[in-house]
């Protein structure tokens, strides 16, 4: 006959409290979804087949770097990055050339984001 102590007991009983407990617990930042269109005097901007369009989500206080998902033709972006303070980054380069197109800069500076958003981003020249 098996014997089991006090201490085993207590185990037995705890352990799926424990495994439950554990299991309903996130862990690490909040991820948030942003959409919305880039916008250059108020419409929308539209690249080219010659054009590779960046936009970069900088954390204020240091860290990864966030890329956007430009849609070329449309104007329109989508990213995910986690919660946070951001400066947003905005650059065209000219494929036949070889080098940026200097017209587009910086969108946002402390930019807070908190939840999933639909945001137009409008560009300084």
């Amino acid at each position: 006959m098996i014997q089991i102590n006090h201490t085993h007991k207590l185990l037995f009983l705890l352990l799926p409290a424990i495994l439950i407990f554990g299991a309903g617990c996130k862990s690490g930042p909040i991820i948030v979804k942003v959409k919305g269109n880039l916008l250059v005097k108020g419409k929308p901007f539209t690249s080219t087949t010659g054009t590779i369009v960046t936009l970069q989500f900088i954390p204020k206080e240091g860290g990864n770097t966030f890329s956007g998902k430009v849609l070329p033709g449309e104007g329109s972006y989508q990213a995910e990055m986690p919660a946070g303070v951001y400066n947003v980054m905005f650059l065209v380069h000219d494929m036949k050339s070889g080098r940026p197109i200097p017209m587009l800069k910086s969108l946002k500076t402390d930019l807070e984001i908190k939840s999933d958003q639909t945001l137009d981003l409008e560009t300084v020249p």
